[in-house]
């Protein structure tokens, strides 16, 4: 496996964090909820764009594993608008 799909694989990882620690922020109370939502926010969304860009590259270079680049990077696309639509609606 290359390089670059362990490290989309790696950024799919930063978001399952990142999603943590929004429901971490959810299940609490009180104003450290706001920092630790934004924290998650941000943590989530640099993975799955991180993600995205690292499978797409993969997807160019690597033809063997082209697939699986490609089922990764669409992973990371839908997975992004539902971050949006529940970071929206938390």
């Amino acid at each position: 496996m290359p390089w670059l799909l362990r490290f989309a694989i790696g950024s799919l990882l930063i978001f399952l964090i990142g999603a943590a620690i929004i429901v971490w922020a959810c299940v609490s109370t009180g104003w450290e909820t706001l920092g630790r939502f934004a924290y998650g926010s941000l943590t989530a969304g640099a993975g799955l764009i991180g993600s995205a860009l690292l499978s797409l590259t993969s997807a160019v270079i690597h033809q063997q594993w082209r697939k699986f680049s490609l089922v990764l990077l669409s992973a990371s696309v839908l997975l992004f608008p539902l971050l949006l639509v529940f970071a929206r609606f938390a």
